[in-house]
């Protein structure tokens, strides 16, 4: 595996830190931040509700992603179980109630900025885990799966948030790993839900950040239980350049893969 970059910033679970309500979210449960810095380009928080404690997202100036992690909420008039996610738009409000019998978990992510090119905002989109598009198999990679949660191409918001999933014992080969290392035009975050990630030589556990700037180069890998993350970045990503000067369209990949989602409505 190769090193890596002093540009990839790893935000391990026991270095979250008590945060401050920022703008834009209020919380009665707790809240803590992976990534709250005035460098860091996106921002990440973690809000853990009892039954009954709320979370309330926006007003903001850029769009907010928010992903249920564990536990359940009540939002918008919908039931949102874990692997369910939120789209706040810039403008826009949402409050999430702690539903069920334990602790929920939501993540929220954000732009630690608006969007140079704003597509207006002023929605809540709702995206229940039974509705998230899905593959077992992305293109015929027994083992390898995913989903979409926000593809970039809404007509008021850009978000992007993927999950993929690898299942346990699927060793990375040294060629492999040369072949994946690859970059973004986009700084982004990865979130490791479920099993490890495997960065250089160390393994990293659920409820590991992963930060990575924009043009950086980088490869991961699941650890020997699987892997399962979450992806974000604030704006439509471009191409995926790989350090043997190949590229590819990211959203060409999903949209031959998988349909878009299909959001519910909140409820007046």
């Amino acid at each position: 595996m190769p090193k890596v970059s002093p540009k990839v910033l790893i935000v391990t679970p026991d270095k979250l830190h008590a945060a401050a309500s920022p703008p834009g979210i209020a919380s009665s449960g707790q809240l803590q931040a992976y990534l709250d810095g005035a460098k860091d380009p996106i921002h990440l928080h973690l809000a853990r509700l009892a039954p009954g404690e709320e979370l309330c997202i926006g007003p903001q100036a850029a769009d907010c992603v928010a992903y249920v992690w564990a536990g359940m909420v009540s939002a918008g008039g919908a039931v949102l179980a874990a692997g369910s996610s939120a789209i706040v738009e810039a403008g826009e409000v949402l409050t999430m109630v702690g539903a069920g019998g334990g602790e929920t978990q939501v993540l929220t992510f954000a732009g630690s900025q608006a969007a140079a090119h704003g597509r207006g905002g002023g929605h809540v989109h709702l995206l229940p885990a039974e509705r998230v598009p899905k593959a077992e198999a992305l293109a015929g990679s027994q083992g390898v799966g995913g989903g979409m949660h926000s593809d970039g191409q809404c007509e008021t918001c850009e978000v992007w948030l993927h999950e993929n999933h690898f299942a346990a014992g699927m060793p990375i080969s040294p060629e492999q790993a040369k072949r994946g290392i690859h970059s973004h035009s986009e700084s982004e975050v990865i979130f490791i839900t479920r099993g490890a990630i495997r960065l250089g030589q160390k393994l990293f556990p659920a409820g590991t950040a992963v930060a990575i700037a924009a043009d950086t180069l980088y490869a991961i890998a699941p650890g020997p239980e699987g892997m399962s993350f979450i992806n974000f970045r604030a704006g439509t990503p471009s191409d995926i350049r790989f350090a043997n000067g190949m590229a590819m369209s990211e959203t060409g990949y999903w949209q031959d893969r998988l349909p878009r989602p299909e959001y519910l409505a909140v409820a007046d």
